[in-house]
């Protein structure tokens, strides 16, 4: 078995590095490179390797996304700037390679580069998810966003084990997700923040799926993990709970959900409402009080109003969310954000995707009266319209258009904005 894992894992990682050259050893007897404008990958099956990989229970993805994004009004100076990420999924069925079955192990490997927009206009809320993290401008733009074992149980339990990208785990919303790659940019509707669950955590994942609903438990370590393996003192500032009920719904045949999530961490935060003595000249000595927990609630919906017959992945459809928080020391007091998006519906364009979001943050009242003398800041709120147009299987062409009044700025900031994503 030892000697199986090592040849695949090998091979594995020397198409990281070579994926799409023809060097790479075919099958001989391997099918027929479909047509390029037709690939669900820019480089096609490698000659076989592809296929003999994902029969080894290893799947490859690697991918370009590329943005064009600027500030065409705001505070801050007009113009635009060029950033990209190119990121590689590794799925790896451990149950092929020798281990028991329902093992899997997921690594995500991500490289920033360029610049972006991100923080400009005095917004909140970045503007450009997919730039945004692992990081980009001066901090480390190289990471291995996920790095977790997961244990399927059957059909419906799992437990997923290490850190995890929580970008990636929110992608597959209806009508939202996506990564700031495959849908909306803004992380508003990304992944929307709540205070209490890091963009990348280190912890335990599990969810269990039953006939009325599908419950989640996730237990981790509050601080975010970022740029770090997460093995680096865990749980030394406390842990986080978090508990999700999530309800299947179906209204005049059309799918949909409701859901509901709380969670609640014992990592310490400044007291917010004494941030304000400490702000205020004559500066005391000492420092503000801190606050040794926080929560926060959601409750969370989507809705299809109309699906294909032909094709169920087509279709149109509602989705939103309600968020509430203690506000101190949660920045964030609450947030509402709803929206539309589809897929198809435009002859001829069915893989094309598209969608129209509004976002609003309510700040935490201590934190804006802190704040008050040095900084005057508001509570923010965005719309986001995009539409990305499949040019092949493989290259996918979009638009972006941002309108928000920002929380820390004077004037309506807009950010108009191009991306190219292609699926080698």
């Amino acid at each position: 078995m030892k000697t199986r894992v090592i040849q695949v894992l090998l091979v594995s990682v020397a198409l990281m590095f070579a994926f799409g050259r023809s060097a790479l050893a075919a099958p001989s007897e391997a099918a027929p490179s479909p047509d390029p404008l037709e690939r669900d990958h820019l480089t096609g099956d490698w000659g076989g390797a592809r296929t003999w990989l994902q029969d080894h229970g290893i799947t490859l993805d690697p991918r370009l996304t590329q943005f064009y994004q600027g500030l065409a009004a705001g505070d801050d100076e007009n113009s635009f700037r060029y950033g990209g990420k190119l990121d590689l999924l590794l799925k790896a069925d451990l149950g092929k390679l020798g281990f028991w079955d329902g093992l899997s192990m997921t690594i995500h490997g991500e490289y920033n580069f360029g610049n972006s927009v991100n923080g400009q206009g005095g917004t909140l809320a970045p503007v450009n998810t997919a730039l945004f993290f692992p990081g980009i401008e001066g901090s480390a733009a190289i990471d291995l966003s996920s790095v977790y074992l997961q244990q399927r149980f059957g059909d419906s339990a799992s437990l997923v084990l290490g850190k995890i990208n929580m970008i990636d785990f929110a992608a597959s919303k209806p009508f939202m997700g996506g990564a700031g790659i495959d849908s909306f940019w803004n992380i508003s509707f990304t992944a929307p923040p709540s205070g209490t669950v890091p963009p990348y955590l280190f912890g335990v994942i599990m969810s269990v799926r039953t006939e009325p609903a599908t419950f989640g438990l996730w237990v981790y370590d509050p601080v975010d993990v970022v740029n770090r393996t997460g093995l680096e003192d865990p749980f030394a500032d406390g842990v986080t709970v978090r508990v999700s009920v999530d309800f299947p719904v179906t209204l005049a045949d059309l799918r949909g959900h409701q859901g509901f999530a709380a969670s609640y961490s014992t990592l310490p935060g400044t007291d917010l409402e004494d941030l304000n003595d400490t702000l205020i000249p004559p500066y005391p000595s000492g420092t503000p009080g801190i606050k040794d927990s926080r929560y926060y609630f959601a409750y969370s919906f989507d809705q299809y109003l109309y699906q294909s017959a032909e094709n169920p992945k087509e279709g149109v459809g509602l989705f939103g969310q309600f968020g509430l928080s203690d506000g101190n020391p949660n920045r964030l007091y609450w947030s509402a954000l709803a929206g539309v998006g589809g897929t198809g519906l435009i002859p001829g364009r069915g893989r094309d995707n598209w969608g129209f979001g509004y976002y609003y943050y309510g700040l935490s009242p201590d934190l804006k009266d802190a704040l008050a003398p040095i900084q005057k800041i508001r509570n923010e709120q965005g719309m986001e319209l995009f539409y990305n147009a499949a040019m092949t299987p493989s290259v996918t062409v979009g638009a972006n258009l941002q309108v928000i009044k920002p929380g820390l700025g004077e004037t309506t900031a807009v950010f108009p904005g191009v991306r190219m994503i292609i699926r080698f």
